[in-house]
C-alpha cells in the first residue's frame, strides 16, 4: 500500500513538471515574459546564457525528462523489466538526475544569475517531489513476479488484479493531475495574453515619465522610456536593441535609473552613470556598463567602484571629477528619483518599457519592439 502511494507521489510530481515545462516552452518560443512572481527574475534567467544548452529551450529538455519520468513511474506497478533493468532502478536514477539538475539550475540562478525564475523553482520542487518518491519506492523492497507453476494459479490471478487495480489508482491520480496542469498552464498562457493585450497609457503621478533631466538619445518620433538596472541581465540584452531603433531614427529613448535591491552593484552602477551624465557622457557609459557587465556584476562593492573609475578613464573623461560627482546628492538624488517613480507606478521589474506612455508587455525581441512602435507611431 505505502509503495502504491509513492507511486502515485512519483507519477503526479512528474506530470506537474512536465505541465510546468510546457509553460515555460510556450514562453520560450515566443519569447515572450508571462506571468512571474519573482519581479523580472523569469525574464532574467530566460535571457541568460544559460537558457539554450545546445541551441535548445531549457524548459523542452524538462518535458522530455519529466515525461520520460511520468513513464517510468506507469512501468513501475509491473516487476518486469525493460532493457535488462528494472522499472524502479531505472525511476531511482532519474530521481537523482532530475533532484541534480534542479539543484545545478538553481545554483545558476542564485549564484550567477542572480534572478529566480517562479516556475524553475516551482520544477526545483517537483524534482524534489520525484525524488523522495522514487527513494521510498526503491526502499520498498523488490517486487516479485508472480509464480508460474501450475499449482499458482490462483496467486498468478490476485497479482495480476493488483496489478490492475494499482493501475487504474494510477490512472485515475495521472488523470486528475493531467487535467489540473492543463488547466492551469492554459489560465497562465491565457493571463499573460489579457495583460498584453491591455496595455494602457500610465503616467507618473506628480511627474512626466520623461523628465527633461533624464538622460535621452535620438530624435524619432515615438518616445521610448526605458526603466533599467545595469546588473540586470534581461536589461543588458535588450540594451542593442533599443539602440538599433535610435540608430534607424524610430525612436526618442529616456532612460530612467531602476536598480533592483537584489543586485549588489546595480545602484553603485546607477550613480556611476548619473556622474558619467554630468560629463555628458552617459550613454558610452551606459553602453560600457551593459557591455562589461558579467565582469563586474559579482565584484565586492570596493572593486567595483574600482572597475567602473577604470571605465571612466578609458571613455575619457575626467576621472577626478566623477569620483567627486559619484557621492554628491546631486547624483544619488537623481537615482533615487527615478527609483521612486518606479516605484509609485508599480512596475514588475526590470527592463520596463514605455511606448509613447504606455507600458509595454510584450516579446524583448527587436521585432516585436519594433511593431510595437511602428503601431504606437
Amino acid at each position: 500500500m505505502q509503495r502504491s502511494l509513492w507511486r502515485q507521489v512519483a507519477l503526479v510530481a512528474a506530470i506537474i513538471g512536465a505541465g510546468i515545462s510546457t509553460y515555460l516552452l510556450v514562453e520560450y518560443l515566443n519569447q515572450s515574459g508571462g506571468i512571474c512572481l519573482t519581479g523580472s527574475g523569469c525574464d532574467e534567467v530566460r535571457l541568460s546564457q544559460f537558457a539554450y544548452p545546445l541551441g535548445i529551450p531549457m524548459p523542452l529538455y524538462g518535458l522530455v525528462f519529466y515525461l520520460a519520468a511520468a513513464w517510468v513511474a506507469w512501468r513501475t506497478v509491473s516487476p518486469a523489466p525493460f532493457f535488462g533493468v528494472a522499472p524502479r532502478a531505472v525511476l531511482l536514477l532519474l530521481g537523482v538526475a532530475g533532484l541534480t539538475a534542479s539543484a545545478v539550475l538553481t545554483g545558476l540562478e542564485a549564484f550567477v544569475i542572480h534572478a529566480f525564475c517562479t516556475w524553475c523553482l516551482a520544477q526545483a520542487g517537483a524534482s524534489l517531489a520525484l525524488f523522495a518518491a522514487t527513494v521510498a519506492i526503491w526502499t520498498a523492497g523488490t517486487d516479485e513476479p508472480a509464480p508460474r507453476s501450475e499449482t499458482s494459479r490462483r496467486a498468478q490471478r490476485r497479482a495480476a488484479r493488483e496489478i490492475d487495480d494499482e493501475r487504474s489508482s494510477l490512472r485515475r491520480s495521472g488523470l486528475a493531475a493531467a487535467g489540473t496542469m492543463a488547466v492551469l498552464v492554459i489560465g497562465l498562457l491565457a493571463g499573460a495574453a489579457l495583460g498584453q493585450a491591455q496595455s494602457e497609457p500610465v503616467t507618473s503621478p506628480g511627474a512626466s515619465l520623461a523628465p527633461a533631466t533624464a538622460p535621452s538619445q535620438g530624435t524619432g518620433p515615438v518616445t521610448v522610456v526605458e526603466f533599467s538596472d545595469f546588473q540586470c541581465p534581461a536589461c543588458a540584452a535588450v540594451s542593442p536593441e533599443l539602440n538599433q531603433l535610435v540608430d534607424e531614427g524610430s525612436i526618442t529613448l529616456v532612460y530612467r535609473y531602476f536598480p533592483l535591491p537584489q543586485h549588489q552593484n546595480a545602484l553603485l552602477a546607477a550613480r556611476a552613470a548619473e556622474a558619467a551624465q554630468q560629463q555628458d557622457k552617459f550613454w558610452p557609459f551606459h553602453d560600457q556598463l551593459f557591455s562589461t557587465q558579467q565582469a563586474w556584476e559579482s565584484l565586492s562593492s570596493s572593486d567595483a567602484s574600482a572597475y567602473f573609475a577604470n571605465i571612466a578613464s578609458t571613455l575619457g573623461l575626467d576621472v577626478e571629477k566623477w569620483k567627486a560627482d559619484l557621492d554628491t546628492s546631486a547624483v544619488r538624488d537623481a537615482v533615487q528619483a527615478d527609483a521612486d517613480a518606479a516605484s509609485s507606478l508599480k512596475l514588475p521589474g526590470t527592463p520596463s518599457l514605455f511606448i509613447n506612455g504606455s507600458l509595454y508587455n510584450g516579446s524583448l525581441s527587436l521585432d516585436a519592439i519594433r511593431a510595437a512602435v511602428s503601431a504606437a507611431g
